[in-house]
């Protein structure tokens, strides 16, 4: 599923179809710039927040990428370099900051942004492969029992979207984005764990 793939500075950068998928999809249906700006401005602060918690536990980034959760970082440091707690709170790091976004933002009287953030971060929390919850689901049960819980999680993964996929339809009246964000990661990781 990749689209453009190049490397930069020792950085190794890919961009997925479902990337420009999701964001076609979604300046579309919005009808306005001002969300889609909004929304990709969320994103990369979701990511600055993931960057500062690498540099702050000396970690550094060697691929950068953009797929249809956003964008996803890896790092040269084998993960065993680093505690489970560091492991946590870089993957954590993201959602921090929009939650911190989403506070601030609601005080100053931006509710949109406020709630572009907490849906972001909330969105980012699902237990999908590709997701920073899935991610920190996967690093705590690796340290705890020392076992890949990959296929445990492509099987919830295909579960949760196919749970979506009904309840979308069955509203009728959600927008096209959010199940093709879905639809897309899920693939995504899927292809991701079986490399």
């Amino acid at each position: 599923m990749n689209c453009a793939e190049f490397t930069l500075h020792q950085t190794h950068y890919k961009f997925t179809f479902g990337f420009f998928a999701v964001w076609a999809v979604m300046i579309i249906q919005s009808g306005s710039s001002e969300i889609s700006t909004m929304s990709l401005i969320a994103c990369i602060l979701h990511e600055l927040g993931h960057i500062a918690a690498m540099h702050f536990f000396n970690i550094k980034i060697s691929a950068l990428t953009f797929y249809s959760g956003g964008i996803s970082l890896q790092s040269r440091n084998p993960a065993e370099l680093c505690s489970t707690a560091a492991e946590i709170i870089i993957l954590s790091a993201g959602c921090i900051i929009n939650l911190i976004l989403t506070i601030i933002s609601y005080a100053a009287g931006q509710q949109l942004f406020a709630m572009i953030n907490l849906t972001l971060m909330l969105f980012n929390l699902l237990p999908l492969p590709a997701l920073d919850g899935g991610r920190i689901i996967k690093a705590i049960a690796q340290r705890l029992t020392g076992n890949d819980i990959s296929a445990v999680q492509n099987s919830i993964g295909i579960i949760f979207g196919i749970a979506a996929a009904i309840f979308f339809f069955a509203k009728g009246s959600v927008s096209f984005t959010l199940p093709l964000t879905l639809a897309l990661i899920i693939l995504e990781g899927l292809s991701d764990n079986m490399k």
